[in-house]
């Protein structure tokens, strides 16, 4: 089953007050590592959804995380898509392997115990059909509420796996949370030199 990496780079970054696409982790852009861990996570193709990125614009803005995918869905027509945020400077395909191996052996929505993202997740008639009923129901186009990940993971069956170290899976949302990151990774890389 071939399967897109999907980058989501869509988001406002209000709280950031920049791009988090653009912002630097060491040597590259925050879009070029997160590109970089997808191709090393094996998948076939890797895309941005975010039109700011020069990827898929998202069908709904401001739709969240969902509508990216439900984007990238009516666009490319995938079998499966690995979607991570932009934003995970901790990350590793180490992580992003695993998680896309056990999503295609058990041909289910998979994704790490307590983080919606990132996730594996079969493009089939459910997901598909879920994502534009909720995309398109009274709901969404009165509040601009999106459907959440936990109601589709409801709905598909998903299978959630544990982490050993949660810390991999922080997102960066502040210019803060971002230098913290830089630290910690720059600490870490000089002890293995």
């Amino acid at each position: 089953m071939s399967c897109i990496g999907v980058v989501l780079a869509g988001g406002l970054s209000s709280r950031m007050g920049t791009d988090k696409a653009k912002l630097q982790l060491g040597e590259q852009s925050m879009l070029s590592f997160s590109q970089d861990l997808l191709r090393r996570a094996g998948v076939d193709k890797v895309i941005c959804s975010g039109e700011n990125v020069g990827g898929i614009k998202d069908l709904y803005q401001q739709g969240g995380p969902l509508a990216g995918i439900y984007s990238v869905i009516k666009s490319e027509r995938p079998q499966a898509i690995l979607a991570i945020p932009v934003d995970m400077p901790f990350l590793t395909s180490k992580q992003l392997t695993e998680l896309k191996l056990k999503g295609e052996l058990s041909q289910r929505a998979t994704y790490f115990n307590d983080s919606s993202l990132p996730v594996y997740l079969p493009v089939n008639a459910l997901v598909s059909q879920y994502l534009e009923q909720e995309f398109s129901s009274s709901k969404f186009l009165t509040t601009g509420k999106g459907p959440s990940f936990k109601q589709v993971f409801k709905r598909c069956n998903a299978l959630s796996l544990p982490l050993k170290d949660q810390q991999q899976l922080i997102n960066t949302n502040t210019p803060e949370q971002f230098k913290q990151a830089q630290q910690i990774l720059t600490k870490t890389r000089s002890n293995y030199v």
